[in-house]
């Protein structure tokens, strides 16, 4: 069950190991920049910064492991993905997974999230 005790990004990011909180701050300016509306929102029960835009609402959040990072797409079972590099497979999420030491594929990421930002768009509309 989510923890409802309030933490920062950075108090979140502080309880992981130095590599991964390196990668999320890699990672969450390639985000903000796909998505510069976004309010971006620490949630500690779930080891996850998620990210909401105004238009579209709740569209990704970064999951937090001991080894990896998983850029989580809300309803990434939708989302166009030719290559097949999305993973998972629930019902409505996929993610990519990113770990420390890996080049973080930029491109790829800004192309993901600005679809899933036209998305929820039209799910919230």
């Amino acid at each position: 069950m989510p923890s409802k005790q309030k933490l920062s990004v950075e108090e979140l990011l502080a309880i992981y190991p130095e590599d991964i909180t390196a990668l999320a701050n890699d990672l969450r300016p390639v985000i903000r920049e796909a998505m510069p509306e976004a309010v971006e929102v620490a949630y500690p029960g779930w080891q996850a910064i998620g990210y909401r835009d105004p238009s579209a609402g709740y569209v990704c959040g970064v999951f937090l492991f001991d080894d990896q990072v998983r850029l989580i797409f809300e309803h990434g079972n939708l989302l166009p993905d030719p290559e097949g590099v999305l993973e998972g497979k629930t019902k409505q999420t996929r993610h990519l997974t990113l770990r420390p030491g890996q080049s973080l594929p930029t491109k790829r990421i800004k192309q993901f999230v600005s679809l899933a930002v036209d998305l929820g768009a039209r799910f919230k509309a």
